[in-house]
């Protein structure tokens, strides 16, 4: 693969801004270093791109065209050979795909998510409005490597495995109780009590992110019913019920 590279100089008030972090910046620098990737695949050139988002070195695209500081010359090198070295699979052109909701995530987010795809060999690609597009064949795949990363990545303080049943299962009889009357003191005084525990925690081991988030939202959306007073006696149940009916499986 060809690439060539010169360096140039211009005005500090006539400098291109570069991107760090998904921000315009402007560099200090009056020297820049001009990359040309003409000839390179747009999908090598995404990968160089996220390296560089995950390195958080300032640079700017003019086209096929990298731009970045002379100061950083030297990572720049080592990230164009390391993309050139990546083999990004492609999606088929007649494979069937789903897509994933990926617009609220961080560019660094986006990126490191990216680079395990790569490790991972699953072919993929972002749609013009953000979302993560793959191969409906590898969505099992694509599941397991979502709920890795969001673990991973999730800040919340961890509830070690007895306390984590422990307050499930006490979700579970306040549901079980408001399942049965919806207007029960101790059902409502506990769902109050124990939903910002489920949602202030990340999911402990065993349990799946995807699995322990949704959980969260529905207690959330039982606690907004109660404590709005917009939900109706049916209402209230169902979604008790919906919940008490998740928990029985898991405790």
């Amino acid at each position: 693969m060809k690439w060539g590279k010169r360096q140039t100089k211009s005005e500090k008030s006539e400098q291109p801004e570069v991107v760090e972090d998904g921000k315009n910046i402007e560099s200090d620098s009056t020297a820049e270093i001009e990359y040309e990737l003409h000839e390179w695949a747009g999908e090598t050139r995404l990968v160089l791109d996220q390296l560089l988002i995950l390195k958080e070195v300032p640079h700017v695209w003019q086209g096929a065209t990298l731009v970045v500081r002379e100061e950083d010359e030297e990572v720049a090198d080592q990230l164009i050979e390391e993309a050139e070295s990546t083999s990004l699979p492609t999606l088929e052109a007649d494979a069937e795909t789903i897509e994933y909701e990926t617009t609220g995530w961080s560019d660094s987010e986006q990126a490191s998510f990216s680079s395990l795809l790569v490790r991972l060999g699953i072919p993929y690609e972002f749609s013009d409005e953000g979302s993560l597009v793959v191969q409906a064949s590898d969505e099992e795949a694509i599941e397991t490597a979502l709920d890795a990363f969001q673990v991973v990545n999730d800040e919340r303080p961890e509830l070690d495995g007895l306390d984590a049943n422990s307050l499930l299962t006490e979700v579970f009889v306040s549901c079980d109780r408001l399942r049965r009357d919806y207007r029960d003191d101790a059902g409502v005084g506990e769902i109050l009590r124990l939903t910002p525990l489920l949602v202030e925690h990340r999911p402990p081991f065993g349990i799946e992110a995807n699995l322990w988030d949704g959980i969260g939202k529905r207690a959330i959306d039982l606690v907004e019913l109660l404590s709005e007073g917009s939900g109706d006696e049916e209402e209230i149940k169902s979604q008790a019920s919906g919940l008490a009916e998740i928990l029985r499986s898991m405790t």
